[in-house]
């Protein structure tokens, strides 16, 4: 009797297993609404492209012109500068210790010059003038001695040796005379001139270390490049900002005007025009179209860098880009670096 029970309840739960499969198995879960409406190119023959917001000067990054210590940040973001205007300050004081010893440098320098043509200094003359009085009086007298030795020889008073030693001694008297003859004149002379021309050489190199140091220091004050707003700040005081492997320091761009730059893929570079019509559409849960006007078509085509996480996305492809500007107010604000969908007319009605 158990046995038929379970056989007769196990036929009962098939039939309702295969009704509900039947009655409700086709029922589906309604799709949940969009969060925003999708974008639509608004020309019968476009070209859809992926188009980036950036001020009118692009966004310009600042950086430190060498790897070094940040000791102050003069700006913060939202302030407005100008060409020119301080924005940050490195360590500058290696480059202080070295201007201090090549001013030292300079120093020496104009005192050795100052000295050369100084020369001949007056207290250094009588001295040599008494060296060359003396080395006359010698001269004098080794040559009278000789004279007096010579005619005694020729009456056989002296001997040939005697007469040769006193003719060489009269000789080296001679050419000490000469000597401090030549000093004195030397001395009288005052500065070789090339001596002075070297002198003037090394003054002037030392001058040059001194501006080059200070080009090296005025350097270090990091300057806005343009007039515009700080769009951003990466650094701190205190902070050891490198050249290269980070951020920049800095951006700074001109927000009197916003540009649009879009990237066609290379599959659609051959359908742009110059002066095509083109529009904005601004991405978000309130979307806005903005009328757009072409600047240019800049004619190098570039790897594509910005991805955006599509299955049909292809990251060998190239991209052309083209910039254009609002040629309308947006009634959204628009950020520099803020992504939006641009559609450009391809029709025959571009130029």
């Amino acid at each position: 009797m158990t046995k038929w029970a379970t056989i007769v309840l196990s036929v009962v739960g098939l039939a309702v297993a295969v009704y509900v499969v039947a009655t409700h198995g086709k029922d589906q879960p309604p799709d949940p609404p969009p969060a925003a409406p999708p974008s639509v190119n608004p020309y019968g023959r476009g070209i859809a492209a992926t188009g980036q917001i950036e001020a009118a000067s692009r966004n310009v990054a600042v950086a430190t012109p060498e790897a070094g210590l940040v000791t102050a940040v003069l700006v913060q973001v939202g302030d407005k500068v100008t060409k020119g205007q301080p924005l940050m300050m490195m360590d500058t004081r290696l480059l202080e210790a070295d201007r201090l010893r090549t001013n030292a440098a300079i120093e020496v320098s104009r005192a050795r010059m100052a000295r050369l043509r100084a020369l001949p200094r007056q207290e250094e003359l009588p001295p040599l003038q008494t060296a060359v009085d003396r080395a006359m009086i010698r001269f004098n007298d080794a040559k009278d001695y000789y004279e007096d030795l010579s005619r005694a020889g020729a009456r056989e008073a002296a001997s040939r040796l005697e007469i040769d030693r006193r003719r060489f001694l009269r000789d080296a008297a001679e050419a000490d005379y000469k000597q401090a003859v030549a000093q004195l004149d030397l001395l009288k002379a005052g500065t070789w001139q090339r001596d002075l021309v070297v002198a003037e050489a090394e003054l002037t190199a030392a001058e040059a270390e001194l501006r080059a140091l200070e080009l090296r220091l005025e350097r270090l004050t990091v300057r806005s490049p343009i007039d515009g707003t700080v769009l951003k700040r990466n650094v701190e005081p205190g902070q050891f900002a490198m050249t290269s492997g980070q951020a920049a320091a800095l951006v700074v761009g001109d927000l009197s005007s916003l540009h649009v730059r879009a990237r066609v893929d290379e599959e659609d570079a051959p359908q742009l025009r110059d002066g095509a019509a083109a529009t904005l559409r601004v991405r978000g849960i309130v979307a806005e179209t903005v009328k757009l006007t072409m600047l240019r078509i800049e004619p190098l085509a570039q790897p594509k860098t910005d991805l955006v996480n599509t299955p049909t996305e292809r990251v060998d492809t190239r991209v052309v880009e083209v910039v254009f500007t609002l040629a309308e107010p947006a009634k959204s604000r628009l950020f520099p670096g803020q992504v939006v969908d641009v559609f450009i007319d391809a029709g025959a009605g571009g130029k």
